[in-house]
């Protein structure tokens, strides 16, 4: 028995040794960079995130990776092409190495070999990235609805939960989660079709809404809380979709009619503004600004759909809002003008500071999932000036985005990769709105996305984790009417 404790021992202790041998000697050099996926050399990372791991696109045997930062070094070995670096020790690498770069050193062994490439880097902020990120999973066609689920990732590991789901709800799309200033302690879920209405959370109380009136033609649609968390912004959306039977273009969504109201939590009823409110025009996807003193919100004339469709184009506008009074302003104020854009204007998002816009920018309409030429731009708020953030765009999708809570990072989906499949990408973002290289959303196999079936869709940060009752969740969900949201029209 001693002896087979012994022999255990010195097995650990060669495996140990293994994983933290010096770098190979004699290695031969490349002289170039390794090719690798996801390659994101030069960008900037949170000290708090998970192992960006990665594969070798090159055939080898096993992989020697060394990392070198100011205060600490690192060294791992791998089998096969693949890093799978352990989440302690990443973790405390880069916290020890904040506001530095770090160097990251590739060998493969090949061929009896060892091949040494070009470090790379990654700068690491000292800004954390909130705790998690939240997201739907679904199909990328967005024609199968009844397979999907939202999910929350722990963006310092790689633990993944289930929110709720198709297994939890059958036949249920679930859509358009939103929380109050990236806190799931006040929050919302759509549904649709089976079990359909709004599921509002405040704390531990869950309740279902039934927000179609007679004054309004449909259910609510896009959200955006108020950063007192008494109130939500709502379009109310007539949505249409198109499926080219020629061309490149899969598909292309499309309002037939929209309108915005606001929504008071205690009051649980709708008001709103002529301004907001008109068969004349278009309104969509609103936005509060941090201070909560004003609403931002996309707008077109109305116009004939489908036949209009390639024509109609978004301008950014906003309008006052009184959060003590429960009242819109008077006038409304164009900031980016689609008629002099040339361009649609869609997903505003004010970053925490309330200095920047960030919104996708599209040839028309309001629904950039499918258009490659959708791109994301920030409106200067301070000057007014419009930027594309070219370091953020690709030759493809990038769509719906949203900001970390203290406004360092951004996540943006995009179909980058292989122009099918929405992934989430994250960014910084420094105080005066530049925008650094992203990286995709780590995973704990680097070949994830080659077996992966879903789109990352709507991804927001959250500072905690969702956690609320899934067995009241479901009974609400499924056996609740709804309260009956009533309408204010006196304002």
């Amino acid at each position: 028995m001693k002896i087979n404790k012994i022999f255990l021992l010195f097995q650990i202790a060669i495996l140990f040794l293994g994983c933290t041998q010096p770098a190979p000697q004699n290695a031969v050099d490349a002289g170039k960079s390794p090719s690798i996926f996801p390659s994101q050399p030069g960008t900037t990372i949170p000290f708090n995130i998970a192992p960006l791991n990665f594969k070798v696109k090159e055939k080898c045997d096993r992989l020697f990776l060394s990392i070198k930062g100011k205060n600490s070094s690192m060294e791992k070995s791998f089998k096969g092409n693949k890093t799978d670096i352990p989440v302690s020790d990443w973790s405390k690498f880069l916290s020890e190495n904040k506001e530095d770069s770090i160097y990251l050193s590739v060998y493969i062994h090949q061929d009896n070999n060892w091949i040494k490439y070009k470090p790379f880097s990654y700068f690491v902020a000292s800004d954390p990235i909130d705790e998690y990120l939240v997201y739907r999973l679904i199909h990328p066609g967005y024609q199968t609805w009844n397979t999907m689920g939202i999910y929350q990732r722990c963006l310092s590991d790689f633990t993944v939960e289930t929110i709720v789901d198709s297994r939890l709800l059958p036949q249920t799309c679930m859509n358009c989660h939103s929380m109050a200033n990236n806190n799931p302690d006040n929050m919302m879920i759509h549904l649709r079709e089976n079990n359909g209405g709004t599921i509002l959370i405040r704390g531990d109380k869950i309740e279902k809404l039934n927000t179609q009136t007679p004054l309004t033609f449909s259910s609510v649609s896009f959200p955006y809380w108020h950063p007192s968390a008494k109130y939500i912004a709502y379009s109310i959306n007539k949505v249409r979709q198109l499926f080219p039977s020629v061309g490149q273009e899969r598909a292309h969504g499309f309002d037939q009619e929209s309108d915005m109201v606001i929504y008071d939590v205690d009051k649980n009823l709708f008001f709103t503004s002529p301004l907001l409110f008109s068969k004349d025009a278009f309104e969509s996807s609103p936005c509060f600004s941090p201070d909560g003193k004003t609403l931002y919100f996309v707008t077109a004339k109305a116009a004939q759909m489908p036949k209009e469709e390639k024509n109609i184009r978004y301008s950014l506008c906003s309008i006052s809002f009184n959060a003590a009074s429960a009242t819109l302003g008077t006038h409304v104020d164009t900031l980016i003008s689609a008629s002099r854009l040339g361009k649609s204007v869609t997903f505003p998002r004010v970053s925490p500071d309330g200095k920047h816009i960030m919104v996708t920018i599209v040839d028309h309409g309001n629904f950039p999932a499918y258009d490659e030429d959708a791109d994301l731009y920030l409106f200067h708020l301070g000057d007014s000036t419009l930027e594309r953030l070219d370091i953020l765009n690709s030759n493809n999708v990038e769509s719906y985005h949203s900001w970390s809570s203290n406004g360092k990072w951004v996540v943006f989906s995009s179909r980058r990769m292989d122009g099918l499949y929405m992934n989430a990408y994250i960014a910084y973002v420094d105080g005066m709105g530049n925008s650094r290289k992203p990286f995709l959303l780590p995973q704990e196999d680097a070949d994830f996305h080659q077996a992966f079936l879903y789109s990352f869709n709507i991804p927001e940060f959250s500072i905690k984790k969702v956690n609320f009752d899934r067995s009241e969740f479901e009974r609400v969900a499924k056996q609740s009417a709804g309260s009956q949201v009533s309408f204010d029209n006196s304002h």
